[in-house]
């Protein structure tokens, strides 16, 4: 549950270009966070053959409604064909994007799980401070090229560890790059027929969570690092 306030502006130039400013608040009355819980697992299972003789009393890791916070922050964006700075870049054009945002909340002090993140005032889990997109593209006969970057600033996540249970942990920024190439056959027998091939992640970002904010850039100070790799997509689309 909160309560918003949000303001915006837009201003349209032409049939795509567009520059756009918007300011939020947020007054957060509750929010999901994930904590261990002392719970009675009396008559959750009954043993059929024999009296298990343990203890009935154990540790549920479970959503629970958090109290108070907020969040508050500025979002910049502009879209610009560059044939309007000159005809000669015509089919040439940017997309930007760029968020700062400020957040705070005040979880359980007892009960959670995590990776030295330090109670009992954090940022919202889940959300960067700075987000910033940025896209370059051609579009004329026919041929589409897009590369498209976008960068988070470092956060604290919210993941789920080797007992199943929901942790808190820092997680370091990353910048993603994407590549995308199309063609659309304009006449003749094939007109309607596009080409798409995708390349995902081309410098291999690596996701990397971490224990000390004064120490993000150890090695040592680490606590996983994972690579995915780069993901190829080839597409064929006909419309009639």
């Amino acid at each position: 549950r909160a309560n918003a306030l949000d303001v915006s502006y837009e201003k349209y130039f032409g049939t795509k270009a567009y520059w756009g400013i918007a300011g939020f608040y947020k007054d957060l009355s509750s929010y999901i966070i994930k904590q261990n819980v002392v719970t009675d697992f009396t008559g959750i299972i009954t043993p059929t053959t024999f009296n298990p003789g343990g203890n009935v009393i154990g540790v549920l890791n479970k959503p629970i409604n958090g109290s108070g916070g907020h969040i508050s922050g500025v979002e910049l964006s502009l879209s610009l064909p560059f044939n309007m700075l000159t005809k000669s870049l015509d089919g040439f054009g940017t997309q930007l994007s760029y968020s700062n945002t400020a957040s705070s909340v005040r979880p359980p002090v007892a009960g959670l799980t995590t990776d030295s993140v330090s109670t009992p005032s954090i940022s919202l889990p889940g959300l960067s401070k700075q987000v910033a997109g940025l896209t370059l593209y051609f579009e004329k006969w026919g041929f589409g090229a897009r590369v498209a970057t976008r960068y988070r600033s470092d956060f604290v996540g919210e993941v789920t560890d080797f007992a199943g249970d929901r942790r808190l942990t820092y997680i370091k920024s990353e910048a993603i790059t994407d590549l995308q190439l199309s063609y659309e056959i304009q006449s003749g027998p094939a007109k309607g027929l596009s080409l798409l091939v995708q390349a995902n992640n081309l410098t291999d970002t690596p996701y990397i969570r971490y224990r000390d904010p004064a120490l993000r850039n150890e090695v040592s100070n680490e606590v996983e690092r994972k690579k995915f790799g780069k993901t190829y997509l080839f597409g064929l689309n006909y419309k009639l």
